[in-house]
């Protein structure tokens, strides 16, 4: 294991040092010429150069595609495009796209250009453009419409050996903002998000992005918005990097590896909006529409960790204790029904997931547990990954060692590319799921130590190179499929990694963000402070829904942190409660123990969760046909607005609902900016304030301000 992080750490090593060698010439003038010079010196590179200052002066086939909507100007040599809207305002363009190769690629460390045009032939939709490059090979550039709003770009290469990059720059406006890529805060997250920093903002200009998934905020997208109303989409799943300006300021760089048996080296699509709305629509009818959970999943959770090993009473019926004293509780403090769910370990053998049944130790008489769980209302979601481990005798480990299921180079992953291995583990979650009336999975991992190198060939043939960033969409895929044979819809899974086109399998939830650090004795809240931007990044990169470990998985160790975060969980898009500890009013880590404000705080902020579940889900049935975040920045919905361009803490849930967290430990009061429009204070239901305008809202420890639309009906009155 350890071999393997270096291993991924030294290719991460390489890619920032070839992004290097490139910068300096872009600095002195992003032109290939220049590029050319310091690329290593060598032989093919000579001749690079040499190609491109014969041709320079005769590169004049300019020419264009058009749709309904947008203009595509093409500049064949050196390659560049420019597209624009229907009043032939510039939207996006390549960087230098008349004077600079933006488009080029390295092999086995060595860069090359498209360095001869031989030209073009028109195609349905567009054009594909025929090359020599500086190595002295073939290579095609197509151009040309995905839909009337979507341009897709092709880069292929008739000879795929040697270790290979692909590389396309294109330009950064003056005030331009870049939005989505990852969940994660800031690229400094990087293979850990603790401890956790005030860092990050909404807008990624001035960061630079490893594309691989890491654990455990680990939900990525080769994609982002702009502020100029466009996304693009990399269609990739190798590893690679985003530089937004990090390096060279009016410069955005994607740059993946590319396989050595693909047809193409590079695809990107450039979707026009021009809403945020727009963009989202473009991208997910092509990756995929996202995943809406049935009504009832909207309703909070609750859960923890590790239930304990020891005996309680759950309606006459001895059960896991810990599991019996959540039930009596909520039942003796009157808080709303919700849903339950279990985690890790939960059935017998190896790290609690070695088979599809209840462990009797643990969880005695299961049924009778699920029986009273059920007559309450609380719908059951467990714990899932994509391992088959214990290797005991007919253990889902040694069932796969016996049929070669496993991933390669290692007994602990399932091959999802094997048809075979793909049907076994999904019929045992079928059957599992209908034998125990589950309705849900938690499905963790899938973020971390699948088998990721280029000699890690998987059933299908593809490597550890490619299916370290595919892996997941396999796995979710196969618990998706599973469920719906068993539930026809009627079910939800959360899933913690996540690539382009996982909106189409579950709802992330935010891995395992910090209440509290090491041995500091009061915890923190930048945890909370840090999923605000999560949420956000997600809602910009097709996950409409979201959720996270309310308190954090670590538990705080401040009850501030505690009340904060049940605020802001209640006003998003789904809540669930747990994490390692408590996580409970009843047994605070802090003093009193027994909480009784936080008892009230607990119950005011699930009962308000559970008073919006009809507002929340009529909103993501609607995003579930056309990509549209449930909560999003204020910039979705006030484009032209340059007070919201970079604001992060405040958001809209649903259309009408602004919310305004206080996340600060201490604080008791916040500035708001109301932007333009009439919105009624949830507290204070009088006047509406007209804005745009920035106020001064009291936030004593009970209360989160948020205010609602004047004229909208919701939470049972016209406001």
């Amino acid at each position: 294991m350890a071999k393997r992080a270096l291993l991924l750490i030294l290719a991460l090593t390489f890619i920032i040092s070839i992004s290097a060698c490139g910068d300096d010439d872009d600095d002195d003038n992003n032109d290939s010429e220049s590029a050319n010079d310091d690329a290593n010196d060598d032989a093919n590179d000579d001749a690079d150069d040499d190609a491109n200052d014969d041709l320079d002066d005769d590169a004049t086939d300019v020419f264009s595609i058009e749709s309904d909507d947008l203009t595509v100007n093409i500049n064949a040599l050196p390659f560049g495009l420019r597209v624009m809207d229907k009043s032939k305002e510039i939207v996006t363009e390549t960087l230098n796209w008349e004077s600079g190769n933006s488009l080029f690629y390295y092999r086995n460390g060595h860069r090359y250009t498209l360095a001869e045009f031989a030209g073009k032939a028109d195609i349905e939709g567009g054009a594909e453009l025929h090359y020599m490059t500086g190595e002295g090979d073939g290579a095609t550039v197509t151009v040309r419409f995905h839909t009337p709003k979507s341009v897709e770009v092709t880069f292929s290469l008739d000879r795929k050996d040697g270790f290979m990059w692909a590389v396309q720059d294109m330009r950064l406006f003056d005030g331009e903002a870049i939005y989505g890529l990852a969940e994660r805060i800031h690229w400094a997250y990087f293979m850990s998000e603790q401890p956790v920093l005030e860092i990050g903002s909404l807008n990624r200009r001035g960061q630079w992005f490893p594309m691989i998934l890491e654990a455990t905020i680990g939900v990525y997208a080769p994609f982002y918005h702009s502020s100029r109303g466009y996304g693009l989409y990399m269609d990739t799943t190798f590893y690679g990097f985003v530089d937004v300006g990090a390096f060279v300021p009016d410069r955005l760089r994607f740059q993946f590896q590319a396989g050595t048996d693909d047809e193409i080296a590079l695809r990107y699509y450039i979707h026009y909006g021009p809403s945020h709305d727009g963009i989202l629509d473009e991208y997910t009818a092509l990756t995929g529409r996202p995943f809406i959970p049935p009504k009832w999943a909207f309703k909070h959770w609750r859960w923890r960790d590790t239930h304990e090993i020891g005996p309680g009473d759950l309606d006459g019926h001895q059960v896991n204790g810990q599991l019996a004293e959540d039930v009596n509780m909520y039942d003796e403090l009157n808080f709303p029904i919700g849903n339950y769910m279990i985690d890790r370990p939960y059935t017998p053998g190896d790290q609690g997931f070695a088979e599809f049944a209840w462990d009797p130790e643990r969880f005695p008489n299961a049924d009778d547990m699920r029986q009273s769980l059920f007559d309450r209302g609380y719908h059951l979601i467990v714990w899932g990954a994509p391992w088959a481990i214990g290797f005991e005798e007919g253990q889902n480990g040694w069932e796969a060692r016996q049929n070669g299921y496993h991933a390669p180079h290692q007994e602990k992953h399932i091959d999802f590319t094997n048809p075979d291995a793909y049907a076994w583990w999904k019929n045992k979650v079928r059957d599992f799921a209908l034998d125990n009336d589950i309705h849900g999975w938690k499905l963790d991992r899938g973020d971390e130590d699948q088998p990721s190198l280029w000699w890690d060939v998987y059933w299908d043939g593809r490597t550890g190179a490619e299916m370290r960033n595919a892996y997941p969409l396999l796995y979710h895929k196969n618990y998706y499929d599973a469920m719906m044979e068993a539930w026809d819809g009627d079910f939800v899974n959360i899933i913690r990694a996540g690539w382009a086109g996982s909106q189409a399998y579950g709802v992330p939830w935010a891995g395992d963000t910090r209440g509290a650090w090491g041995d500091d004795p009061d915890g923190t809240d930048l945890g909370l402070r840090s999923l605000l931007l999560s949420q956000l990044h997600c809602s910009m990169m097709g996950f409409p829904i979201w959720t996270n470990d309310t308190g954090g998985y670590r538990e705080f160790r401040d009850r501030e942190v505690f009340a904060r975060w049940l605020q802001f969980s209640a006003l998003s898009t789904m809540m669930e409660i747990g994490g390692i500890g408590a996580h409970a009013p009843w047994d605070m880590p802090t003093d009193p123990n027994y909480d009784e404000e936080m008892i009230d705080i607990y119950r005011t902020y699930t009962t308000l969760h559970h008073d919006l579940v009809d507002y929340i889900y009529d909103d993501a049935v609607q995003s579930g046909e056309t990509g549209r975040a449930v909560v999003r920045p204020l910039v979705f919905d006030y484009p032209d607005d340059p007070n919201v361009l970079e604001m992060w803490d405040e958001y809209f849930l649903g259309s009408d609902i602004l919310v305004a967290p206080v996340w600060r430990s201490g604080g008791r009061e916040r500035d708001v900016y109301i932007p333009q429009g009439e919105f009624v204070d949830y507290w204070n239901p009088g006047a509406a304030i007209i804005g745009p305008t920035t106020i001064s809202a009291d936030a004593p420890l009970d209360r989160i301000p948020f205010y609602i639309r004047k004229g909208t009906e919701v939470l049972g009155r016209v406001w």
